[in-house]
């Protein structure tokens, strides 16, 4: 395992992180046993993954009670993320409030990273800046983060005068979803945050189990990859004639070169400028193993090259919105 800083500080994080929402299970990802979600963080931290990443909003505490659970006894194995939900909890006192219910969620006194989940138009950007502050100040976390934020709300949160408290952004990015290539990333590398990436198999479709989109659960098809129907959603017509042509071609391209379709997707993400880690959300021990298989795994610059050829046409169809469920002047990023 390789271990980086986090922003500035000197926290050292795995590169491959545990991404803890599925263990919720619930409408997202469907059924889940606990018993497995538990298997799989001991397998992790066996294997030296040391950076977890949960929220309060899986499933209201759900993950945070299950990764607590779990954690009994090996808490100083590991370096503990969550997030605050917004905005219902962006005012300070009420963030630290929401903070105090995660950490006893977790069975912790203390959180390593704590992230602003969503921009939150609706409060002014100085208190949820100043609900971290207090946190950082009374102890209850040692670093703060950002999640989802476009280039011109990292702009306001600087017009705070705290920017400064922040390490590190966590946002979506795999080959098929690279709209933080249109600015947001290169931001975040300036800014000196540690970028974490989720979503880094496209919630299962790098996985290479899914070969056409009726073989997708349905719980899954709620992002801006799929069409929506109803258009009460996100109001688009999706890119799944396009993914499923990319994954035709990154199969046969994974298969020449002796590779899984995951290894080589997040073989391919850590190449990336500015990915200090990445987040996978295995749901079983076999899954981990699978993709920590990446770690060991090295493709040439023409083979990553190829890669972004074929996945281009959707991210194309996606555009630079990097909000993955809302789309138009629905998104919640800019």
């Amino acid at each position: 395992m390789r271990y980086v800083k986090l922003g500035k500080t000197d926290i050292d994080v795995s590169v491959l992180a545990l991404g803890c929402w599925a263990f919720a299970g619930g409408k997202f990802w469907g059924p889940q046993d606990d018993q497995d979600s538990v298997d799989t963080i001991h397998a992790a931290l066996d294997l030296g993954i040391n950076f977890l990443d949960t929220a309060e909003a899986y499933e209201k505490g759900t993950s945070e009670r299950i990764v607590g659970r779990a954690l009994k006894g090996r808490r100083d194995k590991v370096i503990l993320a969550s997030k605050v939900a917004s905005p219902e909890h962006y005012h300070p006192a009420a963030m630290v409030a929401a903070c105090e219910e995660t950490l006893k969620n977790l069975e912790t006194d203390y959180l390593d990273l704590y992230y602003l989940h969503w921009p939150a138009m609706e409060v002014p950007f100085d208190e949820p800046m100043e609900g971290l502050q207090r946190l950082l100040d009374q102890g209850k976390i040692r670093a703060a983060g950002i999640s989802n934020f476009g280039v011109k709300q990292m702009g306001m949160l600087e017009d705070t005068g705290k920017f400064g408290i922040l390490q590190a952004h966590q946002l979506p990015y795999n080959l098929f979803w690279r709209a933080i290539e249109h600015g947001i990333i290169q931001k975040s590398i300036e800014d000196g945050l540690s970028i974490v990436c989720y979503s880094s198999l496209a919630q299962g479709l790098l996985s290479g189990k899914y070969h056409k989109v009726d073989e997708v659960p349905d719980y899954v098809k709620r992002t801006r990859l799929y069409k929506d129907p109803e258009k009460i959603r996100h109001g688009e017509d999706g890119a799944e004639a396009e993914v499923f042509e990319a994954i035709a071609e990154l199969d046969k391209l994974c298969t020449a070169e002796g590779l899984t379709m995951p290894e080589a997707a997040l073989a391919w993400l850590f190449m990336q400028k500015g990915v200090t880690s990445v987040l996978t959300g295995p749901r079983d021990v076999g899954e981990l193993h699978e993709n920590i298989r990446c770690l060991q795994t090295t493709i040439s610059s023409d083979i990553a090259d190829r890669m972004s050829q074929i996945s281009a046409k959707v991210a194309d169809k996606i555009g630079a919105n990097a909000d993955m469920w809302a789309g138009g002047s629905k998104s919640r990023i800019f």
